[in-house]
């Protein structure tokens, strides 16, 4: 029988004793807080874990005046990317004795409305993934002096930023396909601005070929994006390679190409952005570029708990790198 069906409700004393601790350095330890050490740490985690022991978050936050909960504020989890980082988030927010909270934000009447709730039920900091918070935001979060964590595309003025790699993506995107030979080119999908503004940085770089304009006039509606990826394929002076924003619009592009007869990548060359599970066992394969979400979620974590400790975070931007498969090749001809 194991020791918490014998110790149905397991206390911090339980916890100290049979990690051979003092209830101070248990308590420290599942708190998150004090100079306690990793393998200390790590021995008083487990046998929390094995007693099954459950802190009262509520009695702590009492007796301290803090309730350790950080508010995640997301436009969306449908992008694998942005899920995954904020998975990882929780995790290392967790592993220190943070809770989170969690509400989405699919437009700015409902953005205020998120960073309000959490605020209002005790949120410490917020973390913005994916989106970053409007004017209006920032003057709540100042107004209760809270810190907060931008995650996105192309943070603004946030002290606490990640970027999550588009930019960076798109100007590697676009120098692989001019190494190929590729002189015109067109980006494509939701989130897309910062693909588009590293792959016109790397064409300004080596003053070749030519960017397509962007048709969708600053819509991000998926109809929108889908009408600018058929205009892209059906013009006159069709690109020889398409980067997307995400893999997911990368094989949208691609069955837009074989419903038209253009043949990826001997017609055109595909790139797309995140490489998700799927990318390798599409067909054909993509070319993608890939970017941590653990690493942007585990760095994002250990910034916002140094500023909340006190301290100055380390800066840290987003790895990328490309990922060759069989979704890009040089142009035909």
């Amino acid at each position: 029988m194991s020791e918490s069906a014998n110790s149905p409700i397991a206390t911090l004393r339980d916890v100290a004793r049979a990690a051979g601790v003092s209830t101070a350095s248990a308590s420290r330890a599942l708190a998150g807080e004090g100079s306690v050490s990793a393998e200390l740490r790590a021995r008083i985690m487990a046998a929390a874990a094995r007693l099954g022991y459950q802190a009262n978050l509520a009695a702590r936050a009492l007796v301290s005046g803090r309730s350790r909960l950080v508010g995640i504020v997301a436009e969306t989890l449908a992008e694998p990317l942005i899920a995954a980082v904020v998975d990882q988030l929780e995790r290392g927010l967790g592993a220190h004795g943070y809770g989170t909270l969690f509400a989405t934000a699919g437009s700015p009447e409902r953005a205020l409305a998120a960073t309000r709730g959490l605020i209002g039920r005790g949120a410490e900091a917020l973390v913005f993934a994916g989106t970053g918070p409007l004017r209006a935001e920032i003057d709540l979060l100042a107004a209760h002096g809270l810190p907060w964590l931008e995650v996105s595309d192309a943070p603004g003025s946030a002290a606490l930023a990640i970027e999550i790699g588009r930019r960076q993506g798109g100007a590697l995107a676009g120098r692989y396909l001019l190494e190929l030979g590729h002189r015109c080119y067109g980006v494509v999908g939701r989130r897309s601005a910062g693909i588009r503004q590293g792959g016109a940085g790397t064409l300004a770089e080596n003053d070749s070929g030519r960017l397509l304009p962007d048709t969708t006039t600053g819509n991000e509606d998926p109809d929108a994006i889908r009408s600018a990826k058929r205009a892209l394929l059906d013009r006159d002076e069709r690109p020889t390679a398409l980067i997307c924003a995400s893999d997911t619009e990368a094989l949208a592009a691609v069955r837009e190409c074989s419903i038209r007869g253009i043949i990826v990548p001997d017609d055109i060359a595909i790139v797309g952005f995140g490489d998700e599970d799927f990318a390798r066992y599409a067909t054909p394969a993509l070319t993608t570029i890939r970017v941590s979400a653990a690493a942007i979620g585990a760095h994002g974590a250990e910034m916002l708990l140094a500023r909340l400790a006190g301290d100055l975070p380390r800066p840290f931007e987003a790895a990328v790198k490309l990922v060759v498969r069989q979704s890009t090749g040089p142009p035909s001809g």
